[in-house]
């Protein structure tokens, strides 16, 4: 019971702090190293064996693991909430202190290079997608619903299709007059290839009258919708936008799907936890048995007879389906089930 009442304090005051501050390496390694001790009921004084590697325990269940949580990945989760809010929450006091503090662009905070705190300097690497190896993650799961048109960036928010202009037509954008501009200031003033709407540093060139075009289709077959508010949309959760649980999953999750009827089996809410463990276990052949003990040389081959009497090896097999003692014994209680 000790123990289970401290591992939950210590995840309950490592919470605040990974919800606003990114954790060192040593201190995510230290935390896991807990929980890695605490799962397989080891302590500072005493080591037993890791049947299964950690990273099989911090998959996800319909992945076949257990689902256990990925500190650093967790982390990055909490202080993605803040790159949300930054882009919601633009009315609020703390938004409006760092809005005077480091200044805005496009719509975006700036970052202000040395001038800036190390706790801002974070959230900046955060919202850049830096920290997990799954790309620019943040900028990839946003997008901006135009309706009227009046608080999206032309230019600098993602509206139209699935990067922003800036990043699609970076020459046009390099040579435009007014980088900041709103889609609803483009739409007033017209954005076919001749419109007012174009106001260049230059004269353009051939080429790059073909990107105008270019952009002018893709322009075209959008239609501002007045009294329409412009919103943010979160795209792992569009309904209820950014959730740290849906953030987790997609930096976290690998791709390989377990068969779902045999993950629903194991995990059954009427079954105990406990039972699910030990089912979880056995499908993967890290129980204890003696040929298990075996092959991790805590026993020598000459002790690996089934403890029932057999003259058998001792295997999960052999204990839960041939063995004459426990083996007759699984099926009564298959049968009586």
């Amino acid at each position: 019971m000790c123990g289970w009442v401290w591992c939950f304090w210590l995840i309950n005051e490592s919470l605040y702090f990974l919800s606003f501050f990114k954790a060192p390496a040593g201190i995510i390694s230290s935390i896991e190293s807990i929980f890695k001790k605490f799962f397989w009921g080891g302590g500072e004084d005493n080591r037993k064996l890791a049947w299964i590697n950690w990273e099989s325990i911090c998959s996800p269940k319909e992945e076949g693991g257990l689902g256990v949580r990925r500190v650093g990945a967790f982390n990055l989760s909490l202080l993605g909430k803040w790159c949300w809010r930054m882009l919601v929450e633009k009315e609020s006091l703390w938004y409006r202190v760092l809005k005077t503090q480091y200044g805005e662009e496009g719509g975006r905070l700036c970052e202000c290079g040395r001038q800036s705190s190390m706790w801002w300097k974070t959230i900046c690497k955060v919202r850049e997608g830096v920290g997990e190896g799954v790309g620019n993650w943040f900028e990839e799961n946003i997008c901006r619903v135009v309706g009227d048109g009046r608080d999206t960036y032309f230019w600098y928010d993602t509206w139209l299709g699935d990067v922003p202009l800036r990043l699609k037509y970076p020459r046009l954008f390099d040579l435009t007059m007014d980088k900041e501009c709103k889609v609803a200031d483009m739409g007033r003033m017209g954005w076919t290839v001749d419109g007012q709407v174009w106001e260049w540093r230059r004269r353009l060139f051939a080429w790059e009258n073909e990107c105008v075009r270019e952009c002018c289709v893709l322009l075209n077959n959008f239609v501002l919708q007045a009294n329409v508010t412009d919103k943010w949309r979160w795209l792992l959760d569009p309904v209820n936008g950014y959730s740290v649980k849906a953030l987790y999953r997609y930096i976290t999750s690998t791709g390989h799907i377990s068969d779902r009827s045999l993950v629903d089996d194991v995990w059954h809410k009427l079954i105990p936890s406990k039972v699910s463990v030990l089912v979880w276990r056995l499908l993967r052949n890290r129980l204890p048995t003696k040929d298990n003990l075996v092959h991790r040389g805590v026993l020598l081959s000459t002790n690996a007879a089934c403890v029932g009497g057999c003259v058998d090896s001792e295997s999960a097999t052999h204990l839960f389906l041939h063995c004459n003692v426990f083996g007759s014994l699984w099926s009564l209680l298959r049968h009586s089930s």
